[in-house]
């Protein structure tokens, strides 16, 4: 019940540090002449939502199903919450590998997925599960929709209805509305070619998670 003590928020330092260190991530291309006329448009005209099409960015993120991501993480439900820096390694969308590490090797927990088996790992401690959702909020307090993840981290919507969306004038996606959270993208930066979110942000359903991202590798 306590678990999420081992989280103690991180300064914010830890989060916006993030930005300076050296990634592996490519800058974004710049527009084409014929769309930067969109570019000088007000925000909300840029961002205006375009329903029903199939966007280029989102067509190349589709095609990534494994990946390591490092970076940081922070949650918060109902005035409990946790930070910590994050390892995530993603070997398909059945399997991953989840490191979450609190302030100066203060703790360290691990959820790893293999099919439909989930482990969460807290030292000595370990708990199986097949819900990582259900797992993860029994253990940390905190709610963590882990499957949508899968798809929010690379800018995309979770299979299922969507709400909302709002793309911006790169054609990548900066809102989302979707499974009772608002989700919101951003930084996005070009790794290998592919336009991945920098950051990603999702409230709802009595919970606020944030992820920074570091650096991709695929």
């Amino acid at each position: 019940m306590d678990n999420y003590k081992r989280f103690i928020a991180i300064p914010a330092c830890l989060l916006t540090a993030c930005a300076t260190q050296k990634t592996m991530i490519e800058p974004q291309s710049p527009l084409p002449l014929a769309q930067q006329t969109t570019q000088n448009k007000s925000a909300p005209e840029a961002e205006k939502s375009v329903p029903g099409a199939e966007k280029a960015a989102t067509i190349s993120a589709k095609s990534i199903s494994s990946w390591e991501i490092r970076g940081a993480m922070a949650a918060k439900n109902r005035n409990k919450g946790w930070s910590a820096t994050m390892n995530w390694v993603q070997r398909g969308p059945s399997s991953y590998h989840l490191r979450l590490m609190g302030p100066l090797g203060a703790g360290s927990v691990l959820i790893d997925k293999t099919g439909s088996n989930i482990t969460y790992k807290d030292g000595p401690k370990q708990v199986h599960s097949t819900n990582a959702d259900q797992l993860l909020f029994q253990q940390t307090g905190v709610r963590l929709p882990v499957n949508n993840l899968y798809y929010w981290v690379r800018g995309l919507p979770a299979p299922g209805k969507v709400s909302s969306e709002r793309y911006d004038q790169y054609h990548q996606l900066s809102q989302l509305q979707q499974n009772g959270y608002t989700i919101s993208f951003g930084n996005y930066t070009r790794v290998k070619g592919v336009s991945l979110p920098g950051m990603v942000r999702l409230e709802g359903n009595g919970a606020m998670v944030k992820v920074l991202i570091r650096s991709w590798s695929f």
